[in-house]
This record gives C-alpha cells, structure tokens and sequence, in this order.
C-alpha cells in the first residue's frame, strides 16, 4: 500500500509539474505580444530603456532572496574569518549568475530590438529555433547527438525557409519562397536578431545545464536579475550618451517621450512579474517534477499561446505558409526533444 500510495504521490506531483511548464508556456507566449503593446503606446521606450526598467522592476521580485544572498557572502568575506564552503559557494554563485546574465541579456536585447521589425507570433516561432541550436552548440563541445535531434535540425531547417517567404499563401509562392530560403534565407533584419537571440538563449541553456544544478535556484535567478538589470543599465547609459552627442537632452528625453503613460508601466509591470521573475521561478519549480526533454516539449507551446493572444489582443494574423513553418519549427523541437529509446533523461541512449 505505502509503494501504491508513493507511485500515486509520484503521477500527481508529475500532474502538477506539467501544469506549472505549461502554466510557464503561457506566460512565456503572453511577453511578445505585451511587449508589442508596449512598443504601439504613444511615445514607447527604447530598447535600451525598456530592458533596463523591465530588469529593475524583476528584480524588486527577488528582494527579499537579495538581502539573505547578501548576509551569506557578507559572512563568508568578512575579514579574519575563515571562508566556508558555502560562503565559497555563494561566492562562486556570483560569478556563474553574472555569466549566465551576460547570455540572458544578449538574449532579451536582440529579441527586443528584433520585435520592433518582425510580428510578435513570427518573432515567437523563430525564437523556438534555440532547441535545436542547442544541440549544435552541444555537439561542438563533444557531446554526442542523436539523429533523432539531427531529424529536428532538418525539420527546423525546413520551417525556416517556409517563414522566410515574403508573402503569398499559394503552394507556388510558397516553393518559391522555399528555394529563396535555402539560396539565401531572405529573413528581414529583425527576423535575424531575433535568431542571434535564440542563438544566445541556446548557449544560456548549455551553461545553465553544466553548472546550474550546483547553485540554489532562487539565489541564482536573484544575483543573475540584479546583473540583468546592470547591464541593461550599461545599455541605458550608452544609448543616453549617443542620444546627447547627436541631439543635445530632447534627443536623451526621446528614449521614453511617453513615460507618464500609466498604461505603458502597467504592461511593463506585468512583462517583468509575469514572464521575468514569476515564470523563472515556476519553470524551475515544474521541472523538479518533470523531466528536461518533456519540460522542452511542454515550454515549445509558447508560440500557440502567443499566436492566439496576438490575434485577440492585437488583431495580428499569421498566413498559411508561416503557420505551416511554425508548425515545422514545433514539430523539430518534438523531434530533438525525444530519445530515440525512451521519453526520460536517463539511460544511455538519451541524447543532449
């Protein structure tokens, strides 16, 4: 009965981990299309401006983590003293967090600035390319790839030939957009910084995948959003220096001409809370449950979740062809994400 009552215990908690991922999903899939809510308020933020008040406002969420990480390593440094193996840790902790922001900032700016030229669903489909990035990434560290993750490579490549057709639902301009896509992939200038965000993004989850299991998670996010935040900052202040030297203070100003718009830090508010510091503390939540693959498939649902919102938020509609590439994209992260043997992360034929 006890081991009846522990595989029950096991199937729920299971349950329970694949609600938060896909609960995670959805808050994911809900950041571009706030995002370019953002961008249409009167006078929006720069990039730069945006990344630094949505860095800020996400790691207010970790205060209270902040000032115990900060008794920790105040602890283990304090003079005379010797250092601790945790205080050694936690040290160690800062390093890692701030590398691991340095990924996660590259990630979010080029995705950021990229969404200024590229539909918030279509931004949100080649951003699924980083799980079969990840993999490449991977191999070239010596790490052995499966074919099942090869088979997703192409399905992957397939997608993106079909999102970078320049118009047209026909299955002639649809072939014709495919051969252009594999001459010369003519993707628009935002379409290519959101893949160098997904780019990034797939060497944050080669990192955090190596050293991350070492680390408490709360802390680690908490020190890596104070970085985040830093950085952005470093950002701000570039972009208000360039503003100046070319336009004098109304050019700085022009950096948020409408900050006093209450709607526009309402959704900057929700961009920070929801999809920053509430979604990566439930996706690490959930996937103590579930395994890394599974979590992978679950968390590739974004882009649905994205669609639908921009179409009933924003009205923004997807043609067939890019709702079939999308479809492709989906479906290789499907592909790379399952073992040829098994669904689980054990075992020796579990691939990357």
């Amino acid at each position: 009965e006890a081991q009846v009552d522990r595989s029950e215990d096991g199937d729920r908690n299971k349950m329970r981990g694949r609600a938060i991922l896909l609960l995670v999903a959805f808050l994911y899939g809900t950041l571009n299309v706030v995002l370019r809510q953002l961008y249409a308020t009167p006078g929006p933020p720069s990039a730069s401006m945006l990344s630094s008040s949505r860095g800020w406002l996400a790691a207010l969420c970790f205060l209270p983590a902040m000032s115990q990480i900060r008794q920790e390593v105040g602890k283990s440094a304090s003079g005379g003293r010797e250092i601790s193996p945790d205080g050694d840790k936690q040290a160690s902790l800062v390093r890692v967090a701030i590398e691991l922001a340095f990924w996660n900032a590259a990630t979010q700016g080029l995705v950021n600035v990229g969404l200024l030229f590229t539909e918030s669903a279509r931004a949100s489909f080649l951003t699924q390319t980083s799980v079969v990035i990840t993999p490449l990434i991977s191999s070239l560290q010596g790490n052995r790839v499966g074919r099942n993750v090869w088979m997703g490579c192409a399905a992957a490549l397939a997608g993106l030939a079909l999102l970078s057709t320049e118009g047209g639902d026909s299955v002639a301009a649809s072939a014709d957009g495919i051969a252009a896509g594999f001459s010369g992939l003519s993707f628009s200038g935002g379409d290519l910084l959101v893949l160098g965000g997904a780019v990034c993004w797939s060497i944050y989850i080669v990192r955090t995948a190596a050293i991350g299991d070492r680390y408490p998670e709360v802390s680690l996010q908490a020190v890596k959003t104070v970085a985040l935040a830093m950085m952005y900052t470093s950002w701000l202040i570039f972009s208000a220096i360039s503003c100046f030297n070319s336009g004098g203070w109304d050019a700085v100003a022009g950096l948020w001409l409408g900050w006093q718009n209450l709607t526009a830090w309402a959704l900057l508010l929700y961009s920070a809370v929801g999809p920053g510091a509430l979604a990566d503390v439930l996706q690490q939540n959930g996937q103590k449950q579930v395994s890394a693959s599974e979590a992978n498939v679950i968390l590739c649902s974004e882009p649905i979740f994205t669609a639908i919102l921009a179409f009933l938020i924003a009205g923004e509609t997807t043609s067939a062809t890019e709702n079939a590439g999308g479809g492709l994209v989906v479906l290789a992260a499907v592909i790379a994400s399952t073992s040829p043997l098994t669904n689980s992360d054990d075992g020796d034929d579990v691939e990357v």
